[in-house]
C-alpha cells in the first residue's frame, strides 16, 4: 500500500512538474495590454516599434542579427523541443548604451521552417516580463 501511494505521488510530481516547464506556465506572464498604459511599450507611435517588427522578421528569418536568451533567472516557461528564445535591443539608454527594454521572442525551429510562438517584452532588463500578442 505504502509503494502505491508513493508511485502515485511521485507520478503527480512528474506531471506538475511537466506542466509548470511547458507553455501553459505563460499564462502567469501579464499580457502587456493589461498593464498601466507605457509610452514604451512598443507601438507605431514610439520609436520601438520599428525596432521591434524588425526582430520579429529577424527571428523567423533566422538572420545573423540574433542573440540566443538563456533564460537563466526562468522568468519565463522553459523552451521546449527544437525551440529557442531570442533576444533584441528595443532602444538607446540615456548613456547611449542599449538601454533595458527587450523583446524576448520564443521561435520553434524545426528543420526548414522557423515559426514565432511567443512574443515577451521588458522595460526593466528582465526583472519582469510581459506577454506581446502582436
Amino acid at each position: 500500500m505504502k509503494i502505491q501511494r508513493a508511485t502515485t505521488w511521485s507520478l503527480g510530481l512528474i506531471v506538475a512538474g511537466a506542466l509548470l516547464s511547458s507553455h501553459a506556465y505563460a499564462a502567469k506572464i501579464p499580457d502587456c495590454g493589461k498593464r498601466e498604459p507605457s509610452k514604451t511599450l512598443p507601438t507605431p507611435q514610439n520609436s520601438e516599434y520599428d525596432a521591434y517588427r524588425n526582430a520579429k522578421t529577424s527571428a523567423v528569418a533566422g538572420g545573423p542579427g540574433n542573440v540566443v536568451f538563456n533564460n537563466n533567472e526562468k522568468r519565463l516557461p522553459a523552451a521546449g523541443k527544437d525551440e529557442v528564445y531570442y533576444e533584441y535591443y528595443l532602444g538607446i539608454g540615456g548613456d547611449g548604451g542599449a538601454g533595458s527594454h527587450r523583446a524576448v521572442l520564443l521561435v520553434q525551429t524545426p528543420a526548414g521552417k522557423r515559426k514565432l510562438e511567443e512574443r515577451y517584452y521588458t522595460q526593466d532588463h528582465y526583472t519582469s516580463f510581459c506577454s506581446l500578442k502582436n
